[in-house]
C-alpha cells in the first residue's frame, strides 16, 4: 500500500504524522510506502482544505488532523 501525508514544507504537523505513520507501519509489520508531498497545486486538486491530509492507496482517509499511533494503527490496519 502506498501512503501519502500531504502538507506544506514547514507544517510541523504534517512532518510529525509522517514521522509518527513511518514508525506505526515499521512497529507492526505493515507492508507500505509512506512518503510527503508538499505540492499546493496536488493539495487543492484532492480537496484538502486543511492540513495535514493522509492518502492511502489514492484516497484521501483524512485531513486536518493528527491521530494518535494507536488511532493510525485502526486506520491502516482497516486497509490492510
Amino acid at each position: 500500500m502506498n501512503i501519502t501525508i500531504y502538507g506544506p514544507e514547514g507544517c510541523s504537523n504534517c512532518s510529525q504524522l509522517k514521522e509518527k505513520t513511518q514508525a506505526v507501519v515499521e512497529e507492526h509489520g505493515f507492508e507500505a510506502e509512506v512518503t510527503k508531498d508538499g505540492d499546493a497545486a496536488k493539495l487543492a486538486a484532492k480537496g484538502i482544505m486543511s492540513t495535514p491530509g493522509f492518502e492511502i492507496d489514492d484516497e484521501i482517509v483524512f485531513s486536518g488532523s493528527n491521530p494518535s499511533k494507536e488511532e493510525l494503527v485502526e486506520i491502516i490496519d482497516d486497509w490492510a
